[in-house]
């Protein structure tokens, strides 16, 4: 059985539909010592403006509110595709991916402290199972940020916009902009199979899952650091997701009919059969 590429689909974070719509980033329930409602920080001396700015505030009751950790991404084909007709044996491959980091502005570190998920929805008929889920799953690709100690800094003063000297700057991770995947083996790496429907509706929906925690927040005074709870704030950060960016590739089988003309051999029999019978008649 032969593959055949039918189509290549890039989907850049620039031009996802939902960009500019609020309701894109929500909270998904996830298993992580960060994702339940974090311990009250005010007694701790944390900045207030804090959980004013970033979303992460206390109710009446001085309980956090759930962090937000997930933001949708939608793109339409308008039609590009619908001459497409693809049997039950398609599939479609992960040729590269741009995972984005998300980075607190105040703070100048990473939001996300372990793994990032990416969901296709619709990713049906694939036989595939992991953790988080615990069932029928649309994860297609994972990965850590890499956390390092490089980025943002200054030596001296007090730096502008937000006030925090450079002593109180932990740059953890700051200058990492993303997670770049390219596929070196595509004929089995990050193949997920499809059925001959998974085009008609001409939308491709994808979901980025963080497990989002804590910035540190060095007070400036030996051995003390706070632990500042982090959330996905929709106005701060909807720009960081315009780095996502991803390649999709849809294989399929080899139409028999498409083999035919295809086929090197059979086409010069072929024309030697009427190169021949037009010398005949001359």
């Amino acid at each position: 059985m032969t593959y055949v590429q039918k189509a290549r689909l890039t989907f850049l974070g620039i031009d996802d539909e939902l960009k500019n719509d609020p309701t894109s980033v929500y909270t998904t329930n996830i298993n992580s010592s960060f994702f339940p409602v974090p311990a009250d920080i005010s007694s701790n001396g944390a900045p207030v403006y804090e959980y004013q700015q970033y979303g992460v505030r206390m109710d009446p009751s001085n309980n956090f509110v759930q962090r937000t950790n997930t933001k949708r991404m939608r793109y339409s084909l308008n039609g590009a595709l619908n001459n497409i007709n693809l049997s039950n044996k398609a599939k479609i491959i992960i040729e590269s991916v741009t995972i984005p980091n998300i980075l607190s502005h105040t703070f100048k570190q990473s939001k996300c402290v372990n793994n990032i998920q990416l969901r296709l929805r619709g990713l049906s008929k694939n036989i595939s199972w992991d953790s988080t889920s615990k069932g029928k799953s649309t994860l297609i690709f994972s990965c850590p940020v890499f956390f390092n100690t490089q980025g943002y800094g200054d030596s001296t003063g007090t730096p502008m916009p937000d006030q925090i000297t450079a002593a109180q700057r932990p740059r953890i991770n700051a200058d990492n902009n993303g997670h770049l995947f390219i596929n070196t083996s595509p004929d089995t790496l990050y193949n997920f199979g499809i059925d001959d429907s998974f085009l008609k509706n001409g939308i491709f929906e994808f979901e980025l899952l963080y497990d989002i925690g804590n910035c540190i927040f060095n007070e400036s005074v030996a051995n003390r650091f706070l632990y500042v709870p982090q959330t996905i704030n929709f106005a701060n950060d909807k720009d960081d997701f315009e780095q996502f960016m991803i390649s999709i590739i849809i294989m399929d089988v080899e139409d028999d009919n498409d083999k035919l003309y295809d086929n090197e051999e059979m086409i010069n029999k072929i024309n030697k059969l009427l190169i021949g019978k037009y010398s005949m008649k001359l």
